[in-house]
């Protein structure tokens, strides 16, 4: 037998009310870590005399903005799917913006990691690799010219 006869022979599969797997769990606590240390690293930036926000958009979004750059990151977690979606925002005209990424989610041997691509990360390397550039962003004349 295939498996898509195994499938098949499965029927439907619940979606939606279904209580949380131990996966989901897991990822529901390595997101709550994640915004936890965000949350604090915020603080720290602002009280080092930055002017950042952090704003607990929902239980599973958060959005941190930088008013000097005027930029802003929103954070979605996706439990089901075991991701954390990071998507970079202008916050006024004619801004460029990083491009966003995705964290995944992963339990190998009883502990949950983050990853981005196949890089494991702890949590403050997850928040250093989404706040670094809007924090501290690159000024346009560290850029050197190119040509001929």
């Amino acid at each position: 037998m295939s498996w898509v006869e195994d499938e098949y022979k499965e029927g439907p599969r619940p979606t939606g009310n279904a209580a949380s797997t131990p996966s989901e769990t897991r990822a529901d606590e390595k997101w709550t870590e994640l915004v936890t240390g965000l949350q604090a690293d915020v603080q720290d930036f602002s009280r080092l005399g930055g002017n950042a926000s952090f704003q607990k958009v929902s239980d599973l979004q958060c959005r941190v903005s930088n008013s000097a750059a005027n930029v802003a990151v929103v954070l979605t977690a996706d439990p089901s799917a075991q991701m954390i979606r990071y998507i970079y925002e202008p916050e006024g005209k004619e801004i460029a913006v990083p491009e966003g990424g995705v964290f995944t989610v992963r339990t190998s041997g009883g502990a949950t990691q983050l990853y981005s691509a196949d890089q494991q990360l702890t949590s403050e390397e997850a928040r250093r690799l989404v706040l670094e550039p809007m924090l501290f962003p690159s000024q346009p004349s560290d850029l050197k010219a190119t040509g001929t």
